[in-house]
Formats: structure tokens, sequence, C-alpha cells
């Protein structure tokens, strides 16, 4: 039979995840107390949460979220690492932070329901944010007609253009 305590940080865990896209683990073991205050503190800059919670708990928490690919990764000492704001700022930190230490170990991630193993984390902690990709596809959009209506603008100035400087060359000779 759990412990009221052992409930409350299982409803806690679950009330916390419940709308959060991006799901991180890490093993931090072998990390000192001085390295993993410096990684709390990055984490919570950027608005990550970073928890430590009993495998078992974790476990039950996903399971009743409908998240079972993380069940093999709950092994060992496992941080869970997560942001309700955005998916891809705790694969940034969690990424930098292990080029820094090689002790830490990123396990495993859920992103909107896949799986992700450590490599596909350092790559998805490379990609911009979705903000910025966004942006980038929307350029992509409107370059095409910027362009074509800066050629409409210039094939319409250059008659005025011309008449412009057809009459500044004859108030010259007058």
């Amino acid at each position: 039979m759990p412990t009221p305590q052992k409930e409350q940080v299982l409803k806690d865990t679950q009330e916390r995840i419940t709308d959060v896209r991006g799901i991180y683990l890490a093993d931090f073991s072998g990390l000192t107390v001085e390295k993993m205050t410096d990684l709390r503190r990055r984490c919570r800059e950027q608005g990550v949460q970073f928890r430590v919670i009993k495998n078992t708990l974790l476990r039950r928490a996903f399971n009743a979220r409908g998240i079972t690919e993380l069940d093999d990764f709950l092994v060992g000492n496992t941080g869970l690492v997560f942001s309700p704001a955005s998916e891809m700022a705790p694969a940034r930190i969690l990424s930098d932070f292990a080029k820094e230490n090689e002790k830490l170990k990123v396990k495993a991630a859920v992103v909107d329901g896949r799986l992700f193993d450590a490599k596909s984390i350092a790559m998805l902690a490379t990609l911009p944010s979705r903000e910025v990709l966004l942006s980038q596809v929307l350029a992509t959009f409107i370059a095409p007609m910027t362009q074509f209506l800066a050629a409409v603008n210039a094939a319409l100035a250059t008659p005025a253009n011309m008449a412009d400087a057809l009459h500044r060359e004859k108030s010259k000779t007058s």
C-alpha cells in the first residue's frame, strides 16, 4: 500500500506532465551536488523543470497518461526533465550539459508521442525552436509574392522616373 507522501508525489507528477508535449529522462549518477545545482539552475532559467522521482512512481504516472514507451528506461538514477512551455528546451539544456559533463547521460524522451533515443535527442537539440521554424516557412511562402510586388512596383515606377528625369533635363536646358 503506497504511503500518503508517495500518493501525493504521484498525483503531483501526473498533474505536472498533463499538458507537456516533451518528457525527457536523464541518468545523473556520478554528478556532484555542485553540478546538479548547476543543472537545476540552467533548467530554472529556461522554464524547464527537473525532478528526481522514484522509477516506480514515474512508471505509474506515465502509464496513467498513456505513456508506456519510457518504461524500459526507468532503471537506475532517473531525472525527469520537462517544460510546459517548450518541448525542445529540455533537449538543448540536457545536450549542452552532457557535452560539458560526461557523467550526465540522456536516456530517452517522448516528444509528441514519439520515442527518441539519446542520439536523436542530440539532433533535436540542434533544431531551431518551433517559432523560428514557422517564421522560416512563412518567409519561404511570402518571398515569391514580395519579389513579384517589387518587380511590379519597379515596372510602374519606371515611366514616372523617366518622366521626372526628362523634366529635370528640360529644366536644365531652359
